[in-house]
């Protein structure tokens, strides 16, 4: 018979992203968006490029994905409602009277929750990276390893390719260069979930999703309580 702690871990493995927590992911890339300088203005005088950004924010390590397959690299147009959901979003935070959104999202129990639930997305997107990626070399874990990191923390990568296009790149914001600590952790995720599912790691799958979303989701919480300035917080939130 299979123990409570099973039971909830299974239930929570077969948890569907689609709607909330995809809501909260592209809420809060969104919101990264719009915190850049010039970010508002842009999105008046040319909401074309501004929503492009704001799309490869929400699914920028799908695109690094299939990049690194040999896969079309807007595969992601695909799937047209989370597209629109997205878009939705985007709509709604930068043009929205009287700025509701944004005045609703400045509340911390807003972004922790937000946070939080994009956090379960991360480890979603890690899972099926390394599942696709086995798909196409047969327990080769290093690429294994990088389709997951890609996945997970490749938004971050792709749009600094944005940056240099539009002229505003900076080495020291490089992820290439200088990793930041959601890349860390996503490619720690990553290297684990590869070692169990070429069953070098005697976990079950559901298991280890569950204790993994349990650590970066507390990690969020942790880093909220030992910021002493709000601002840099609330940055940290949108860039995580």
């Amino acid at each position: 018979m299979d123990s409570p702690w099973d039971d909830l871990a299974l239930a929570f493995s077969r948890t569907s992203m689609f709607p909330f927590f995809d809501f909260a992911h592209y809420l809060v890339s969104v919101m990264a968006v719009k915190s850049q300088p010039g970010a508002v203005a842009l999105a008046w005088k040319n909401p074309i490029s501004s929503w492009f950004t704001a799309m490869l924010h929400c699914f920028g390590g799908g695109i690094l994905s299939c990049l690194l397959l040999a896969e079309p690299p807007l595969k992601f147009l695909a799937n047209n409602t989370n597209i629109l959901l997205a878009s939705s979003i985007w709509y709604i935070t930068f043009f929205c009277p009287h700025d509701l959104v944004s005045q609703g999202y400045s509340h911390l129990p807003v972004q922790l929750l937000a946070s939080g639930m994009k956090e379960v997305t991360r480890t979603w997107k890690i899972v099926g990276g390394v599942t696709h990626a086995n798909s196409y070399y047969k327990n080769g874990w290093i690429v294994m390893i990088a389709i997951g990191w890609a996945r997970g923390a490749g938004g971050a990568i792709i749009t600094n390719f944005e940056r240099l296009v539009k002229g505003d790149w900076k080495p020291e914001g490089d992820e290439w260069l200088k990793m930041s600590y959601p890349s860390k952790v996503t490619l720690l995720g990553s290297i684990i979930f590869t070692f169990q599912h070429t069953q070098h790691l005697a976990i079950s799958k559901h298991n280890l999703m569950f204790l993994y979303t349990i650590f970066i989701v507390a990690t969020k919480v942790r880093i909220q309580n030992n910021h002493d300035d709000y601002t840099d917080f609330y940055y940290d939130i949108c860039s995580f």
